[in-house]
């Protein structure tokens, strides 16, 4: 088995990518619970701020990997935010899942957002999400 402090060169495969709520792990079994899945936030106004968890399932990977899922505006190409996370991947014919919780992060106007995944510095794949005012209920 590889050092845990040896980065893999193992490019693993996003297999999914899911924004929610809240994932937690139940301590029995070890499934993942996600909560709340979606795409699109309304807000009332903006800007406003939302806190949100990814979730990432990764396959085709051995060895030890270290995640960053970059939260970027689509339009204006910055980056808002990012965090971290590890995963130890036993064996290539399996499959590893992560989940990464941010704390309320920016939705500075209405449009495009997206989590870019990265494992070892490599690009994995992305997830979008849109940002749009809430509806209005009609009046009778």
């Amino acid at each position: 088995m590889e050092d845990k402090r040896t980065l893999s060169e193992v490019v693993p495969l996003l297999v999914a990518a899911l924004v929610c709520d809240v994932a937690v792990a139940d301590p029995t079994t070890g499934k993942k619970n996600l909560i709340g899945i979606f795409h699109t936030v309304f807000a009332e106004r903006f800007p406003t701020k939302r806190p949100m968890t990814l979730y990432m399932k990764v396959a085709d990977a051995r060895g030890y990997y270290e995640f960053e899922a970059r939260y970027v505006q689509v339009e204006s190409g910055r980056t808002l935010a990012s965090a971290k996370g590890s995963i130890q991947a036993p064996d290539r014919l399996g499959s590893t899942d992560l989940y990464i919780p941010f704390p309320p992060l920016p939705i500075p106007a209405e449009g495009q957002y997206e989590f870019q995944v990265w494992a070892n510095s490599r690009f994995l794949g992305s997830i979008s999400l849109d940002a749009r005012p809430r509806p209005r209920p009609e009046r009778a």
